[in-house]
């Protein structure tokens, strides 16, 4: 009868340490708060919680500065499941507004309105800055069929948050 007393003190001992060194709730020094992963961040850097404005520092087409942009600026709102942008002056390249979305896994490149066609890539990107530069070798939808003709080229967009 001794040992069992003993023994089942010893159990419950064992499983009172095994319990507080699990961590749980309490003061145990855990972080709770949940890791982004790299789109979830780059889409927190990118649209903030209720959506970023942009203004174009330069325009090029083609590596020449380019006309019809005077007031661009382009605004993207975004969640893990609804991307949405606006703009102002951005024809031909931007309709008013529409969807964007990530292409595929690559956080580095964006569809604008699903089409696959135009690539838009984003290179140096700085979310302490605000800036990011964002190229697209563009091709108008209809192309000369449509009177697009003389829009088809690589456009740079340089963005700074206004």
């Amino acid at each position: 009868m001794f040992r069992i007393k003993h023994l089942s003190f010893l159990l419950i001992a064992l499983f009172a340490l095994t319990l507080s060194s699990c961590g749980g709730g309490g003061g145990g020094g855990g972080d709770d708060t949940p890791t982004l992963t790299a789109e979830e961040q780059r889409l927190l850097d990118l649209v903030g919680t209720t959506g970023v404005t942009y203004e174009a520092t330069s325009i090029t087409f083609n590596d020449v500065a380019a006309t019809g942009f005077d007031d661009f600026t382009l605004t993207l709102r975004g969640t893990a499941s609804s991307k949405t942008y606006s703009t102002t002056d951005g024809d031909p390249v931007f309709k008013a507004t529409g969807s964007w979305a990530f292409k595929g896994t690559s956080i580095s490149e964006i569809l604008i309105d699903s089409n696959s066609n135009n690539t838009f890539v984003i290179t140096n990107f700085s979310a302490s800055a605000g800036t990011f530069t964002l190229t697209v070798d563009f091709v108008a939808s209809g192309g000369v069929a449509a009177g697009m003709n003389g829009t088809n080229g690589t456009y740079v967009f340089n963005l700074v948050k206004q």
